[in-house]
């Protein structure tokens, strides 16, 4: 019995005591040159949505997260925002794995994703044109698919529009100058509805160790990297053999260019996105004849989005094809690319992109009424981004 009672005793101490480390009293690191800082650091991405799900372990050990700092809370390793947050909030997440702390900080947290908007142009009007997306199949009008943004400056020939979030959740619109110009276009929009100080940027320029056509910057894309606090705009020029990026703070100045990539041969109208920690390219094979080459493949990086070494030669699409985007569904992506010899805008599913998984979209299941769509991006928005633009472009 005297056993017993002293079992239990000992067992309601080392029940009541915590002699665990505090996670607000633990080391925190901040340290590029920490493996597992920077793994889970890529791994988060710049924008956040709510009830985005977190990694749940890294190299066989649990990671138990906490809000740091910001308007949001943990549930069930879900990102969950609270109803008196910002609409882009602004947060820092801690990380614990084993006995250490992880901090990550100016992750932008948005709302739940509500849709997607596909900004596109067409060869009789080369302006800015939206179509909607709930799923990815159904595509509904923006605007009657009339111009909602015309170029007033340069050639005033806009192509290839690509929106990207700036870092406070707004926007920046991106476009083609033409066809032989070293400029894009940039817009700044806070609400995807009014577009202001357009202006062109001089991305392909040469410098005494870098000579460069100045003559293309086709297609030109971007993102914002928080870990080092720049935006990241990449842009293809055949005269230059491929592709290169610069660096800039605002989109109002601008870096000189690096090469991007080089599989060994001209590539044009990459698309870079992100699949948790790794990145990925779909590019399109410029050599010739067109007849051979001119397909979509795909790339990868060991590293980041400067270390693409590994390219799969085995053409996805199957016909002379590029302008490729991609819309992340949660649980799969489509695929879609400019068929453009036979006038038709088609598309892929992939789960696995490493694997080259990749299953081709019937023609049945696209439902759209939106004709002549050149070039396409598509950027996840809201519900309250969504009630904004509907508002103005009766999408229907």
């Amino acid at each position: 019995m005297i056993k017993k009672l002293i079992i239990i005793l000992l067992f309601l101490i080392s029940g009541c005591s915590d002699s665990s480390i505090k996670p607000e009293n633990m080391e925190v690191v901040k340290d590029s040159q920490d493996e597992t800082y920077n793994y889970l650091n890529q791994w988060l991405d710049s924008f956040m949505h709510d009830q985005d799900e977190l990694l749940s372990e890294y190299d066989g050990k649990a990671i138990t997260w906490y809000v740091d700092s910001g308007d949001a809370s943990i549930v069930d390793n879900k990102l969950i925002k609270s109803e008196t947050a910002d609409e882009y909030e602004k947060i820092s997440l801690k990380a614990i794995v084993d006995d250490t702390a992880y901090v990550f900080d100016n992750i932008c947290l948005l709302d739940i994703i509500h849709g997607y908007l596909i900004s596109y142009f067409s060869n009789d009007e080369e302006c800015l044109k939206l179509a909607y997306t709930y799923d990815g199949l159904l595509w509904y009008e923006a605007n009657d698919q009339k111009c909602v943004v015309s170029a007033s400056i340069g050639t005033k020939r806009l192509r290839d529009p690509y929106i990207m979030r700036n870092k406070d959740g707004g926007f920046y619109l991106l476009g083609t100058q033409g066809y032989d110009n070293p400029e894009i276009y940039v817009w700044d929009s806070s609400d995807l509805v009014t577009f202001n100080n357009e202006r062109l940027l001089k991305v392909n320029e040469s410098t005494n160790e870098n000579k460069m056509s100045e003559k293309q910057a086709w297609a030109p894309e971007g993102f914002y990297d928080r870990i080092i606090d720049k935006y990241v705009i990449y842009w293809s020029s055949p005269q230059d053999s491929g592709m290169y990026y610069n660096y800039s703070n605002d989109l109002n100045d601008i870096s000189y260019p690096s090469k991007l990539l080089d599989p060994g041969f001209v590539v044009i109208d990459g698309t870079i996105f992100k699949d948790g920690y790794d990145y990925n390219i779909v590019l399109k094979d410029e050599r010739e004849p067109m007849e051979e080459y001119s397909q979509l493949f795909v790339g990868y990086s060991d590293s980041d989005y400067l270390g693409f070494n590994e390219f799969n030669m085995n053409y996805i699409t199957g016909h002379q094809s590029e302008g490729p985007f991609i819309i992340y569904r949660g649980y799969n992506y489509i695929l879609y690319y400019d068929d453009y010899t036979r006038f038709k805008f088609k598309a892929l599913y992939f789960e696995n992109f490493r694997e080259h998984d990749f299953e081709e979209v019937l023609d049945s299941e696209i439902i759209s009424s939106v004709g002549n769509v050149k070039h396409g991006s598509a950027i996840a928005l809201t519900y309250r981004e969504f009630l904004r633009i509907n508002e103005v472009y009766n999408i229907e």
